[in-house]
């Protein structure tokens, strides 16, 4: 039984109280969305302040509840030790959402995520999603080397500082094996190639030691040699890697030519998704001898690098398509969806 609470600032104090009850009593309900963002006078905050505090106690109690999407408190030190509480006794949940409108960064609501997250138990999954004004999620990040379930992290956002990921990728105990990172960086043409604070670290991270990575997901965070490089290794130490995505990372020909060994040896990528990239005419014979060399992938997506306004690049591709029988979906056309 999926439900969805809308503003929580926006309900009467008498259903709000109805609506706790019923996710505290429910031994169905199963997912659900907390948007708790509203404008609102001060005298009403306190009042909101005291609702989330009920929905995140009757979230700690419930048995049942398996995913929770909502933005991070941000109302005052009741809430935040709240979502602390919710986040270390929670009895079910496997999936959290959450969003950081104006970042973590606060102390109350850093000491809250860092604590919560570090004292879990239960999660399998764990998104942050942080807007352009969010500083950085490095604590939040660094809090989560030990945990003992979580499979898959995405860290999203508009210049995401990934300062810390690299600590939860080099522990010992680390059980993750989706990684999905998207910078929202916009790359325009022939301006400098910004890069997301602390991805070459976390790469390396990666390349330093055999993982058990299945799907790596890069995109709009700008790739240089080194980083390619980087990344070249990781492919390398990570052979049960099914599905990666690079969208948007301006590899061009020089980050390519870094990959290209890789993904030609590969043996595991059954989807890969290089659109966006600004690969042309030069990188032709390099993706030519990548399609031709690699047998297992089946899903390669190409899109929105014009290779069709550059003579002779598709009659490339089209030669190692024609050496190779495993692709069984190819899109090389010119416009790609940002999504």
């Amino acid at each position: 039984m999926p439900v969805e609470l809308l503003d929580i600032g926006t309900f009467a104090k008498s259903s709000a109280e109805a609506m706790t009850a019923c996710v505290r009593a429910s031994k169905r309900l199963q997912r659900m969305r907390a948007r708790t963002r509203c404008q609102v006078r001060n005298a009403t905050m306190q009042l909101r302040d005291e609702m989330l505090c009920c929905f995140l106690s009757a979230i700690q109690e419930s048995t049942s509840l398996m995913e929770l999407h909502m933005e991070s408190p941000r109302v005052g030190e009741p809430a935040n030790l709240a979502f602390e509480n919710a986040l270390t006794r929670t009895q079910s949940l496997r999936s959290l959402s959450l969003s950081c409108p104006d970042g973590l960064t606060e102390d109350m609501a850093v000491a809250a995520a860092r604590s919560g997250l570090k004292n879990n138990t239960t999660l399998r999954e764990l998104a942050l999603e942080c807007s352009w004004r969010a500083t950085t999620v490095s604590p939040t990040l660094t809090s989560l080397r030990d945990h003992p379930l979580l499979r898959r992290l995405c860290v999203h956002g508009h210049a995401a500082d990934l300062t810390g990921l690299e600590t939860v990728l080099l522990s010992d105990n680390s059980k993750i094996t989706e990684l999905d990172i998207d910078a929202g960086l916009w790359i325009v043409r022939g301006e400098p190639r910004p890069t997301a604070k602390g991805s070459t670290r976390a790469l390396r991270a990666l390349g330093r030691r055999p993982t058990s990575l299945t799907k790596l997901r890069v995109r709009h965070c700008p790739l240089g040699r080194d980083e390619a490089r980087q990344l070249a290794m990781v492919l390398r130490n990570s052979p049960n890697s099914q599905n990666l995505d690079l969208q948007c990372c301006a590899l061009g020909s020089v980050g390519l030519s870094e990959l290209a060994p890789a993904l030609c040896s590969n043996a595991s990528i059954k989807e890969l998704d290089l659109s966006r990239n600004e690969i042309r005419v030069e990188s032709a014979k390099l993706l030519r001898d990548i399609i031709r060399l690699n047998k297992t992938t089946t899903t390669l997506v190409l899109s929105g690098n014009y290779f069709d306004a550059t003579p002779g690049s598709v009659e490339c591709i089209a030669e190692g398509l024609g050496g190779n029988s495993a692709p069984a979906s190819v899109d090389f056309s010119s416009w790609a969806p940002w999504n």
